[in-house]
């Protein structure tokens, strides 16, 4: 995987932007993989809270107070991050942690996002028709998918608007986005076309940005 240097622009943020209920990324000091949390609410200057991870047991040891840990979080297209370490872990009433409240927070501008090779099933509206089509390879920039070339099914070429519906693992509404065909294959009795996304609503983006972050993984 690329490092996330490489991967985006770094520039300090105003303050913190999160919406309550926003999925977490956090890396623990001493433990190799990343784990998730929601976002409850904060204190500001004072502390932040989050459910406690999934996987809780596998990185209890890790967790006390004191413990250091980067966060990252998806808002509005962009990652944030910061450091900070545990206040408390708070098991009654409800199962938290608190947070220190951050001192410094990054503002990630996505720069490029590589291709990733994926299966996901969807559908295509275009030209008063509508179509099944498998997503096989997409980024924040567009996708190209396939479809079975048959008569009942409007040739697409170069320049045709569409709009591309699929459901991300995990997700479970559908979200669509307008595209305009960039190229278009002949591929045996399969039809591939290559598309740039347009004018990305916050409902696609979002869950686009955390499922190509679910399969790429995070770096520390």
């Amino acid at each position: 995987m690329e490092e996330m240097e490489e991967l985006f622009e770094l520039h300090e943020s105003e303050g913190i932007y999160i919406d309550i209920g926003t999925q977490v990324y956090i890396d623990i000091d001493g433990v190799d993989f990343t784990v998730t949390s929601i976002f409850i609410g904060l204190l500001k200057n004072e502390f932040l809270i989050v459910t406690l991870p999934r996987r809780f047991r596998s990185v209890k040891n890790k967790l006390y107070p004191g413990s250091k840990m980067v966060v990252k979080y998806l808002y509005d297209g962009c990652v944030f991050a910061f450091q900070t370490s545990v206040i408390e872990i708070i098991t009654n009433p409800i199962r938290t942690l608190a947070l220190e409240y951050p001192k410094i927070v990054q503002q990630r501008e996505l720069r490029i996002i590589k291709r990733n090779n994926v299966v996901i099933p969807g559908r295509v509206e275009a030209k008063k028709t509508e179509f099944p089509i498998v997503i096989f390879d997409i980024s924040k920039n567009g996708c190209r998918f396939t479809y079975h070339d048959v008569k009942n099914i409007t040739t697409l070429k170069e320049g045709d608007l569409l709009r591309i519906y699929c459901r991300f693992p995990g997700i479970a509404d559908e979200t669509g986005a307008l595209a305009i065909v960039r190229n278009v294959k002949r591929e045996q009795k399969q039809i591939s076309v290559g598309t740039k996304f347009q004018d990305m609503t916050r409902a696609f983006l979002n869950p686009l940005m955390h499922f190509l972050f679910s399969i790429e993984g995070f770096e520390r």
